[in-house]
């Protein structure tokens, strides 16, 4: 019968894993981001403009004005965000895992250990496609959506972190 052995680990004794060391992601996939967000701030003003045109009486002006400055300032904050906040994304591949780091105002790093892997996909969007950029999807036991993604990757760095990250899979099985 084997021993079970669980010692402690003191916070000094953990590996320190460096903001240096994660790979930042694709710079084109900024523009994917930008994109998005102009995409779908035109259907939002040009709904709300329709909106506008089509109702049977027209607001105040002062609301027309207030509506625009506050979809304008939103639409800002949005576009300076995902600038601000793309520095700080990025992935790293280790002996046994593999993380994704993000966030500006709450910062989060999603660690996945290869042996809980169960699937990986590459995904292309459109936008994506045109830019030869790729998502890499890693699912895990128990859910249907994939517990960690990372875009904006070149597709060939995509499909061979897939190769490896399938390789590993199949070590621990």
């Amino acid at each position: 019968m084997e021993n079970f052995n669980n010692s402690i680990v003191l916070p000094e004794n953990l590996p320190a894993v460096e903001k240096k060391t994660f790979t930042r992601l694709e710079k084109k996939y900024l523009q994917v981001i930008l994109a998005r967000i102009v995409i779908f701030f035109l259907i939002f003003s040009g709904a709300f403009i329709v909106y506008i045109l089509f109702s049977n009486e027209l607001p105040p002006r002062i609301f027309l004005v207030i509506a625009g400055v506050v979809i304008f300032l939103f639409y800002a904050y949005t576009f300076l965000i995902n600038i601000i906040g793309f520095r700080r994304k990025g992935y790293l591949v280790r002996e046994n895992d593999i993380s994704y780091q993000t966030g500006i105002i709450t910062y989060r790093v999603t660690t996945v250990p290869f042996n809980r892997i169960q699937h990986v996909e590459v995904n292309q969007g459109v936008l994506a496609k045109l830019l030869k950029l790729a998502t890499i999807k890693i699912f895990t036991a128990g859910g249907n959506a994939s517990d960690l993604s990372v875009p904006g990757l070149p597709v060939d760095i995509a499909n061979n972190l897939k190769s490896f990250l399938a390789e590993k899979i199949s070590e621990h099985e």
